[in-house]
């Protein structure tokens, strides 16, 4: 889990920054005024008139997509920005990691014999959010700087 979502404003900014700092919004829990629950639905869109937010786009686990008035929902609990290999939700953790993954292709087949900072940062940002064992599976993620485990020492 990257961190807790605590209001709309989290909500929107990072939806709309998605595609700088990677992830996703899933909630625990979304119950609607009319008694609907839903667990585990992914946040998809957040919708603002002027300075009000108006209506929340979001994916039940039953991949059911589903455009609410922010009238009419009732509680959202457990926000958490997650990686998208974290999403408990499986039918947007696969549409996501599949999006992500294309991109990853897209942005290494671009930038093929060049190894900029800007690209390895986005590179990075995109095997994570994936998973760098998925990523690697897919993409030679070689031109990545590897971490190295820290080594124990024994003395005496």
């Amino acid at each position: 889990m990257r961190y807790q979502i605590n209001g709309y404003t989290d909500m929107y900014t990072v939806i709309a920054n998605e595609r700088k700092i990677g992830g996703a919004i899933e909630a625990g829990q979304i119950r609607l005024r009319t008694g609907e629950v839903y667990a585990n639905a992914v946040l998809t869109r957040l919708e603002m008139s002027g300075a009000h937010f108006c209506s929340i786009g979001f994916v039940t686990e039953e991949g059911k997509r589903l455009i609410v008035h922010v009238n009419d929902i009732s509680m959202i609990a457990d926000a958490r920005h997650v990686n998208v290999c974290e999403l408990t939700n499986e039918c947007m953790r696969v549409e996501k990691s599949a999006e992500r993954l294309k991109r990853l292709k897209r942005l290494c087949e671009l930038n093929e014999g060049s190894c900029t900072p800007t690209f390895q940062e986005e590179a990075l940002l995109l095997a994570s959010d994936i998973g760098m064992e998925e990523a690697s599976n897919h993409v030679d993620l070689s031109f990545l700087p590897q971490t190295e485990k820290p080594r124990m020492f024994r003395i005496a």
